[in-house]
């Protein structure tokens, strides 16, 4: 469980169980959850969001407490697992089409990430066709040498026109 989460079930708990004055000694095997809760509601002064938070992670903390008083030695927490990430996402590219229809081109690399933070890039909007545009992200500061190697990129993955045209 993560440390956080452990704490904010921790102030949870304690929060409601203080309503009670004897509450160090109560059993909790035989609370009646209901009945603390709405008298929790009644005698707290916090906004009713919050009292839903508070009152579903009393029930997380006290379900996990009473598992571990069935079984001690076997008691594992319930943990969630990490959003896994997909290794198959493919970063943006500097130009993108923004129609719904984009092929790749064979033999086309995989975009790699812009990984200076230094360079400021501008986004210019470029209309490839009548339907289709693309946005350049480039830096504020492009040189003419680095606006040629961007021309003779896209020169290289461009595909040949319908009409036989070159590349």
């Amino acid at each position: 469980m993560a440390p956080a989460s452990a704490r904010a079930i921790r102030a949870a708990v304690s929060q409601i169980l203080k309503i009670d004055d004897n509450w160090e000694s109560v059993d909790v095997r035989t609370i009646d959850v209901e009945a603390l809760f709405a008298r929790f509601r009644n005698l707290s002064k916090i906004a009713p969001g919050s009292l839903a938070a508070y009152e579903s992670r009393f029930r997380s903390g006290l379900q996990s407490y009473l598992a571990y008083l069935d079984n001690p030695t076997s008691y594992q927490p319930k943990t969630r697992k990490p959003a896994q990430r997909d290794e198959k996402t493919i970063p943006k590219s500097k130009a993108k089409p923004t129609t719904g229809s984009q092929a790749a081109s064979p033999g086309s690399a995989t975009p790699l990430p812009i990984t200076s933070s230094a360079a400021k890039l501008v986004v210019y909007p470029f209309p490839v066709r009548p339907d289709v545009f693309a946005e350049l992200k480039l830096p504020a500061d492009l040189t003419v040498d680095e606006a040629s190697r961007l021309s003779a990129f896209l020169k290289a993955v461009a595909l040949s026109d319908s009409g036989g045209g070159n590349q």
